[in-house]
């Protein structure tokens, strides 16, 4: 019995597994956001690294940043990025763990010329979270890291959530990693990333979202502007909660509405291999500020401002398909329609999609229900009288 269960313990011992590939949590240099931007022999990556004394500890604003920061910057250059990479090694005495990572920033520079490497490093890194964000900026992406900001621990967070609000303002674009190597990956669709920019126009520089970037294949093509991003943001359902503000059609003073629903869905045919799209815009909107004296719970009023919503969402999703017209890039994603809606015939048309993509005609069809309005009417202006003062 007794060599019995020494036999079992010996056995059971050896399917036990062990911890020969475990890192000490003390061992390793937590990555929160990377910049990468091009150099003269290569890359430069920018890794912004917590702190393990004051991240978890130091309170966030403007009094944490004077104590201490909650993070530190380190950079390197490589042939490769990888290279860059582990060069780090010679001035971080820690390993540099991915898991963390929130953005990822590229300059500009380096996204003309030559975007393949980046994301096959990215796309093979087993550590790095695909939900992480990615963005483009036109300054040098090192720097961008560096701006600290004035409500959050550090630039990481920040970016992170100015991306994210992107649905409030409806002027910017967002996208996570596997989002953008999914389209990147589709030989039919032209990726589209965040906008970063530096704002110099107040006394200490900030970061803010601004419009959008369109690659084409490897590279990256042109700058999106706001009205047009925000055209694409109506045709892929990404306007809910954010506002549009519209000229009032009896003044023309600016009356805001609120965008609580918004959905998008398309209609396609072949005409001799001619696509041809309809795009139907169902909108919910509330109204939440006018300064023109025009009472809308008026309904024949209420729906003369509804028409210049529709007309204006209309403007923005036509400037977009222009836009893509002009660079050739259907980073609209009408292939994908198409694939989807006519299958067997997609097949015959694919390869030659890029060519085809140029003549497509698309049709815009808007409807907006303005749901909500002020049961009070709008106060009339005080009028006052100049008296005489004795």
């Amino acid at each position: 019995m007794r060599k019995t269960a020494v036999i079992l313990i010996v056995i059971f011992s050896f399917l036990q597994t062990g911890c020969w590939n475990a890192r000490e949590i003390n061992e390793l240099a937590f990555v929160l956001s990377i910049g990468i931007d091009k150099a003269e022999d290569g890359f430069k990556v920018t890794a912004q690294i917590a702190s393990p004394e004051t991240y978890s500890k130091t309170p966030s604003g403007t009094a944490a940043i004077e104590k201490e920061k909650p993070f530190w910057m380190v950079s390197s250059t490589g042939k490769t990025i990888f290279e860059a990479i582990r060069n780090m090694a010679s001035i971080s005495s820690r390993r540099i763990f991915w898991s963390h990572i929130k953005v990822i920033i590229i300059g500009e520079q380096l996204a003309r010329s030559n975007t393949l490497e980046i994301f096959d490093f990215f796309s093979r890194n087993p550590e790095l979270r695909l939900r992480t964000l990615v963005a483009v900026t036109p300054e040098e992406a090192g720097k961008v890291l560096e701006v600290v900001p004035k409500m959050d621990k550090d630039p990481a967070i920040y970016l992170e959530k100015i991306i994210e609000n992107r649905n409030l303002t409806g002027k910017s674009y967002g996208i996570m990693l596997k989002d953008f190597l999914e389209d990147y990956l589709d030989p039919n669709v032209g990726p589209v990333t965040s906008r970063i920019i530096l704002d110099k126009s107040k006394l200490e520089p900030a970061l803010k979202t601004s419009g959008a970037y369109v690659f084409d294949g490897d590279k990256l093509t042109a700058p999106l502007k706001e009205e047009t991003t925000r055209g694409l943001l109506w045709i892929r359902n990404k306007m809910n909660d954010s506002i549009m503000v519209v000229d009032c059609p009896y003044d023309d003073s600016p009356t805001t509405l609120e965008i609580k629903k918004a959905k998008s869905s398309f209609k396609s045919y072949l005409d001799n291999e001619a696509p041809h799209f309809t795009i139907n815009l169902n909108v919910e909107a509330v109204l939440t500020e006018q300064s023109c004296l025009t009472d809308f719970n008026d309904k024949q009023k209420l729906g003369e401002l509804e028409k210049a919503l529709e007309s204006d969402i209309r403007k923005d999703i036509e400037s977009t398909i222009a836009m893509a017209k002009d660079l050739q890039v259907d980073f609209l994603g009408l292939s994908r329609i198409m694939h989807r809606q006519h299958r067997s015939e997609w097949n015959q048309i694919s390869s030659n999609w890029n060519k085809l993509f140029r003549n497509t005609e698309v049709t815009v069809a808007v409807k907006v229900d303005i749901n909500h309005v002020s049961l009070a009417k709008p106060l009339e202006p005080i009028k006052t009288q100049d008296k005489n003062v004795q």
